[in-house]
């Protein structure tokens, strides 16, 4: 919203000046030899609303603009749910399972994990923008036009909506549980035993019951899809602030390449300019996808060498032994397959788009 009003402010501002200019008469507009005559213009298309200057540079064959553009925000929703369990199961027992865990996680700490989650999308587009147009034809109404964009190369961005901040506090606090849990069991009876919990001063540790129990739920995670390269599942899960991100990035640098028509907006007045453009801009292929996915990379003993006497080498547990997880940023549009509901849809939306089509609409007053 400051945006735009800083923008309808600038082209009040500009309107005033022309108006001034009007006044005073002509023969400051013919005076400047280098800038024949300069407009600023307002579009609104595909790439945001904007403003932009223009002069030309030869005189009915060459004219060059330079401008921002910005998209307005606005959301979209998309929905995915936790799951509970392994692949081994079926998605009857996965539900089944998660509601268990879920009943569990209430009796413990006293929230509820919703299964499903929402997701909250929102554009980040704005570009600095720089054009030349050309118009090589006999009708000098149309001309072609090439250039570039430049901006931040995150374009979009998704986070979890903050009402399912609780479910994904829940969901962290029990993976954390579970891998002391795991921790604590592989541990028992050994130099690196250690607790999955205290109460009341009371250190307590896993035994096989709590262990089996544990496993059989597995980590509470969002699947989306599988890997292309292994055909593993593709899991989510809350990040160290609890929070579940999602980022859409292209090229920083996006030449243009279109076309467009131009020409009086009022009869007999050369001040009021209208032109349509369209056009693409090469951001530079299929844009990346990207979440922190979390991946199982192995169960790691603890065990080692251990000189117990000169020259002689044993065994023995030198570390402490557990599950091994490793975060990486993957990219959906790229690294996974089969991506189901809502995230699916959108992920097969944008890697439709090698390129993205301009359309624009560009109204201009002439300043001088």
């Amino acid at each position: 919203m400051k945006k735009i009003i800083t923008i309808a402010a600038a082209i009040a501002m500009a309107t005033n000046i022309a108006c001034a200019q009007d006044t005073f008469g002509e023969s400051n507009q013919t005076s400047n030899k280098i800038i024949k005559h300069l407009d600023l213009g307002v579009t609104l298309g595909t790439d945001g609303i904007g403003l932009d200057l223009s002069t030309p540079v030869v005189e009915n064959w060459v004219n060059v603009r330079a401008g921002f553009t910005y998209m307005p925000r606005f959301n979209a929703t998309m929905h995915f749910g936790f799951e509970a369990g392994d692949e081994s199961m079926t998605p009857a027992e996965r539900d089944e399972q998660f509601d268990r865990l879920s009943g569990m996680l209430h009796d413990m700490i006293g929230t509820t994990v919703d299964k499903e989650v929402d997701m909250v999308g929102t554009p980040k587009f704005q570009n600095f923008k720089f054009l030349v147009d050309v118009t090589p034809f006999r009708n000098k109404n149309w001309h072609v036009t090439g250039g570039f964009y430049w901006g931040p190369s995150r374009i979009a961005y998704a986070e979890n909506a903050i009402y399912d901040a609780t479910s994904l506090v829940s969901t962290s606090f029990y993976n954390n549980l579970y891998d002391r849990v795991v921790t604590s069991y592989h541990n028992l009876f050994s130099d690196f035993e250690t607790p999955y919990m205290s109460m009341g001063g009371q250190d307590l540790y896993a035994d096989q019951e709590i262990y089996d129990k544990f496993k059989s739920y597995g980590r509470m995670k969002v699947q989306l899809g599988e890997y292309k390269d292994t055909g593993e599942p593709c899991y989510v899960e809350p990040d160290e602030n609890n929070m579940m991100i999602a980022k859409v990035k292209v090229n920083s640098f996006r030449p243009y390449l279109g076309f467009g028509y131009g020409g009086r907006l009022l009869k007999n007045d050369d001040r009021y300019q209208i032109s349509f453009d369209a056009g693409v801009m090469f951001w530079g292929g299929t844009p990346q996808v990207l979440v922190t996915a979390t991946q199982y990379a192995g169960f790691d003993d603890g065990m080692g060498m251990v000189e117990v006497r000169p020259g002689v080498f044993e065994e023995r547990q030198v570390r402490q032994a557990k599950e091994i997880y490793v975060k990486r940023e993957v990219n959906l549009a790229k690294d996974v397959r089969n991506i189901g509901g809502k995230v699916g849809d959108y992920v097969d939306v944008l890697k439709s788009f090698k390129v993205y089509p301009v359309i624009s609409l560009r109204i201009s007053r002439r300043l001088w």
